[in-house]
């Protein structure tokens, strides 16, 4: 009896092309779900929403910010998109940003290695050593380098500088 197994690729140029946002789902694979909901629910002030939301944020414009000092990565137009590849280095940062609001949890030495990992990838990013994924819905801009085709050479004799 044969079996058949039927394999299922993925597209790179279809899946990898959209930035993504993350959301609070994306941080339970990263955390277990009783410390994400304690850093969602616990030590609240009074009409406090979640503040794990405005930390998503500003870790993703911390990120988005370091993308774009390299001159050759280009922004979403989406203002808290980020490229799929960095969605666990911008989980993780934000897991350990969301630690800090409540002193009983500490980061575990495990986390606090994926962290500083997750600032290299994001170091190698800003000095040009990973390319992130060009984004669909790409900001316009100015070119980003110029290049020169053909050229003629210039030559400075008496004979073609006389009557100047």
């Amino acid at each position: 009896m044969k079996h058949q197994c039927k394999l299922h690729t993925i597209n790179p140029s279809k899946n990898m092309t959209n930035w993504i946002n993350i959301e609070i789902s994306d941080l339970y694979a990263y955390l277990v779900a009783v410390q994400v909901d304690a850093l969602r629910k616990c030590a609240l002030g009074k009409e406090q929403s979640d503040p794990v939301l405005k930390v998503i944020q500003d870790i993703t414009l911390k990120i988005r910010a370091q993308i774009a000092s390299n001159r050759r990565n280009t922004l979403s137009q989406r203002p808290y998109a980020l490229p799929p590849e960095l969605k666990s280095e911008a989980c993780i940062l934000i897991l350990e940003a969301a630690q800090m609001r409540l002193p009983g949890l500490k980061l575990t030495t495990d986390q606090i290695r994926l962290a500083d990992q997750a600032r290299l990838q994001l170091e190698k990013i800003v000095r040009g050593e990973v390319a992130v994924t060009f984004p669909e819905d790409h900001l316009p801009g100015p070119p980003k380098s110029l290049a020169v085709v053909h050229y003629r050479p210039q030559i400075a004799t008496g004979y073609y500088l006389r009557g100047l």
